[in-house]
């Protein structure tokens, strides 16, 4: 039995239709998951980089909020303090060998919610959070 080649082509037709929503799907988590990492990445960098620059300051809570801001302002979209970013300063004094903890949050968009089970806030977000605890050394 000969098949006409009309046939075989609304047979990739149709393979494709079922296939494509799948291949969407996959690709839909992919970018999400990426900014989900790159939003980590960026949270646990920065709330270092402002423990370390608390730890070596004369007024460590202004400048935690300063290397916080000033280090993933290029990387992350709404990347300032607001709804979407907020930072904790805990201080259990600031002489040497007292402990700094900055705790960031920041919430990232979740582009796909109505296609993916990705648990979040109502608003469609994710909170990512990062901590960093240093312990204030003596300053020559």
């Amino acid at each position: 039995m000969v098949l006409n080649s009309q046939s075989e082509e609304g047979n990739v037709l149709v393979e494709f239709a079922l296939i494509m929503p799948v291949l969407l799907l996959i690709l839909a988590g992919i970018i999400q998951f990426g900014f989900l990492l790159n939003a980590k990445i960026a949270v646990n960098a920065a709330s270092y980089e402002a423990a370390r620059s608390a730890t070596l300051s004369d007024d460590p809570e202004a400048d935690a909020i300063k290397a916080a801001e000033t280090y993933a302002s290029a990387s992350l979209p709404g990347w300032s303090f607001g709804d979407r970013l907020n930072m904790e300063f805990i201080s259990t004094g600031y002489l040497p060998g007292d402990k700094i903890q900055i705790n960031l949050f920041y919430k990232v968009p979740l582009f796909f919610q109505g296609l993916l089970a990705i648990p979040g806030d109502s608003d469609n977000y994710f909170e990512i959070r990062g901590s960093s605890v240093m312990q204030i050394e003596e300053k020559e």
